[in-house]
């Protein structure tokens, strides 16, 4: 775990060092919160930004707020759409994502334009990210300094370092989403499987499209 703790904070404090508008995304998930911890204590004083789906669980807005008063060093930027997909679930998930989660997200991008953004993505995290590299091209530039982390290594550094982890995570909600589509998972079951439930799909969207923005 040390090994990976140094390489994760040297990732960080490079790219703190290197992108001055650098932003961290993250859905609250205990990568999320461990990557905020590190980020701050590597000094970074950014945007962490949150997507308001208005489907979060009750427990997901709770935390949110606590970890804002936790981090106050740190410049919280909750997005939500404009004119949401309401009950948008019923009637078509993958279209909710995009309209509640990911559109709200690429606007922010294409407003702000930052140069860089830290995430919480690990390789363990879904089968489509077993390839996750630390690096990807585009526009932000996209870092992941957990790449290499597990869930279950995730929350045990957490605990050890008293960082903050959501509290549905002892309930068996290793990955967050909004509470339609979200399900706890069982032990040994992949920490992904409770996303979209019963959709054939484990990303909403916003890490499988290209990201543009200003140069």
């Amino acid at each position: 775990m040390l090994e990976l703790l140094v390489e994760s904070s040297e990732l960080i404090a490079q790219a703190v060092a290197s992108h001055s508008d650098l932003a961290v995304t993250t859905g609250l998930n205990v990568a999320g919160t461990v990557l905020i911890d590190l980020a701050s204590k590597e000094g970074f004083t950014g945007d962490v930004v949150f997507v308001d789906t208005r489907y979060h669980f009750p427990e997901t807005i709770s935390f949110y707020k606590d970890l804002k008063a936790r981090y106050g060093e740190i410049n919280f930027v909750t997005l939500s759409a404009k004119t949401p997909f309401e009950d948008g679930f019923l009637e078509d998930p993958t279209r909710c994502c995009e309209i509640n989660k990911v559109e709200p997200l690429f606007a922010y991008f294409e407003e702000k334009a930052p140069s860089a953004i830290l995430n919480g993505r690990t390789r363990d995290s879904a089968k489509t990210r077993t390839n996750l590299s630390p690096f990807e091209e585009g526009t932000p530039f996209k870092i992941n300094p957990l790449y290499k982390w597990t869930t279950r290594g995730l929350i045990e550094f957490a605990r050890e370092n008293e960082i903050p982890i959501h509290p549905l995570v002892d309930e068996g909600y290793l990955s967050m989403g909004c509470w339609p589509c979200t399900r706890a998972v069982a032990d040994g079951e992949d920490p992904r499987s409770g996303r979209f439930v019963g959709q054939g799909r484990v990303e909403c969207g916003i890490w499988t499209r290209k990201t543009e923005g200003k140069n």
